[in-house]
C-alpha cells in the first residue's frame, strides 16, 4: 500500500477517534457527566408604590434580615393628614347612619303626637264656633249698651229742647251729643260683635285651622313609621364609601415602611440605592436583596446529552472553596431554548456545541454557596 495511502487512513481514524472521545468526553472518570456550573441566587427589588422623601435606613449593605422586618421608612405628612380627615368622615356618616337606623326618639314621637292634638283641638274650636255663654253674654253686652244709647238719646232730646228756650246752655247741649255718639257707638260695636259670636268662626280660620291639624297628623305618621329604608341603604353606602376610602389611604400609609415580605425568607441586602433625605418616585425599587435559602447552579448541557438529564434526578456539586466537600442536588428545570447555537448546524459533532440551560437544586445546610462561585456538577449516566 502506498506511504500516503497509510497516511491519509491513519488520519482518518485519529479523526474518528477524537470526534467520539469529544462527543462522550464530558463521561470520561466513570462513565458520569461532569459539567461546570455557576452558583446563582434569587434577587428580589423592594420598594414603594406611593414614595417620597426618605426619612430613615434601618439596615445596612450586608445585613442578614428576616421576614417583616422593616427596612426603609418614608415620610408622608399628607397621607396622615388625609387619614385624619376621612377618620372624621367617618365618624360623621357612622353616626347618621346609626341615627337612620334608629329612627326616631321617643320624645320626637310624644312632641308630635301633642303638637296633633293641640292642632285638632284648635280646628274642632274654630269649626264650632263660639260657645253659648260667649254667646249669651255679647247679646246682653248689646242690650247694655242700647239700653245706654236709648238714654243718650232721650237725654239729648231734652237738652236739645231747653238749649231751644234756652233754658240750657250750649256746653250741656253739646255734652249730650257727645254722650249720645259715644253711646251710640258702643252699642254698634256691641251688636256687631254679638253677630258675629252667633255666625262662628269664619270660613278661611276653619280651612287654616283644618291644615294645620293634616300637617300635625302627617308629621306624627312620618315619625311613627321611622326612617325610610331607601334613606338608610343611602347611609350605608355612604359610610361603606368613606371606609373604602379610609383603607385606601392605610394601606398607601403602610407603603411608606418598605419591609421585607412575609414569603420572602432569610435574605441579605446587597445594594441599598438611597440615603435618609432623597426623594424616592413610586413603584421604583430602593432596596435590593439576595434569598438566602433560593440558591441554586446553572449548567448548560450539550444537546447531545441533553435526553439525559432529566427533572428530579440527583447530581452531585462540588466547589472549589470546599474541597472534598460533596453537596447533593437535584434538577429542577429544564430550558426549552438553545444558547450558544451556531449559525449553520450540519454534522453531528457540531450539534455538541448547541447547548440548553438546566438548573440544579442544591441542598446547602452549612451556607457554604454563594451567589458568582464556580461549581462542577457530577450527574450520573444512569
Amino acid at each position: 500500500m502506498d506511504k500516503k495511502v497509510w497516511i491519509s487512513t491513519g488520519a482518518i481514524v485519529l479523526l474518528v477517534i477524537a470526534g467520539g472521545l469529544a462527543v462522550f468526553w464530558p463521561y470520561r472518570n466513570g462513565g458520569v457527566l461532569r459539567l461546570p456550573g455557576i452558583v446563582e441566587v434569587q434577587e428580589v427589588r423592594l420598594g414603594s408604590k406611593v414614595g417620597g422623601r426618605v426619612e430613615a435606613v434601618l439596615v445596612n449593605e450586608g445585613d442578614l434580615v428576616a421576614t417583616n422586618q422593616r427596612l426603609i421608612v418614608l415620610e408622608a405628612p399628607e397621607l396622615k393628614n388625609q387619614w385624619k380627615q376621612m377618620k372624621a368622615r367617618l365618624y360623621l356618616a357612622e353616626r347618621e347612619w346609626q341615627r337612620a337606623i334608629n329612627g326616631p326618639r321617643v320624645e320626637e314621637k310624644d312632641a308630635a303626637d301633642a303638637a296633633r292634638n293641640s292642632a285638632r283641638a284648635r280646628y274642632v274650636r274654630v269649626k264650632k264656633g263660639w260657645r253659648k255663654e260667649e254667646i249669651d253674654q255679647a247679646s246682653s253686652e248689646y242690650r247694655s249698651a242700647q239700653a245706654d244709647y236709648n238714654q243718650a238719646a232721650t237725654e239729648f232730646l231734652r237738652v236739645s229742647a231747653l238749649h231751644d228756650r234756652q233754658a240750657a246752655s250750649r256746653t250741656e247741649f253739646d255734652a249730650a251729643i257727645a254722650y249720645r255718639d259715644r253711646a251710640k257707638g258702643r252699642a254698634e260695636a256691641a251688636q256687631f260683635k254679638a253677630k258675629m259670636m252667633e255666625s262662628g268662626s269664619r270660613p278661611e280660620d276653619k280651612a287654616d285651622a283644618m291644615a294645620e291639624w293634616k300637617r300635625a297628623e302627617a308629621n306624627y305618621a312620618l315619625l311613627q313609621n321611622g326612617t325610610r329604608q331607601e334613606d338608610k341603604d343611602i347611609a350605608q353606602a355612604k359610610v361603606d364609601e368613606i371606609r373604602a376610602q379610609l383603607e385606601a389611604i392605610e394601606i398607601n400609609l403602610k407603603e411608606t415602611d418598605v419591609f421585607v415580605p412575609l414569603n420572602l425568607g432569610k435574605a441579605v441586602v446587597e445594594v441599598i440605592a438611597i440615603r435618609p433625605g432623597d426623594i424616592v418616585a413610586p413603584n421604583q425599587p430602593i432596596v435590593r436583596v439576595l434569598r438566602v435559602e433560593d440558591l441554586w447552579i446553572k449548567i448548560f448541557v450539550p444537546e447531545t446529552q441533553y435526553g439525559l438529564v432529566t427533572l428530579n434526578k440527583e447530581v452531585q456539586v462540588t466547589i472549589d472553596s470546599h474541597p472534598g466537600k460533596v453537596l447533593k442536588g437535584k434538577v429542577i428545570q429544564r430550558s426549552n431554548i438553545s444558547e450558544f447555537t451556531p449559525r449553520n448546524v450540519q454534522s453531528v459533532d457540531e450539534r455538541r456545541h448547541q447547548v440548553f440551560g438546566v438548573k440544579i437544586r442544591v441542598d446547602d445546610p452549612q451556607g457554604v454557596l454563594n451567589a458568582g462561585m464556580a461549581a462542577e456538577v457530577t450527574i450520573p449516566r444512569d
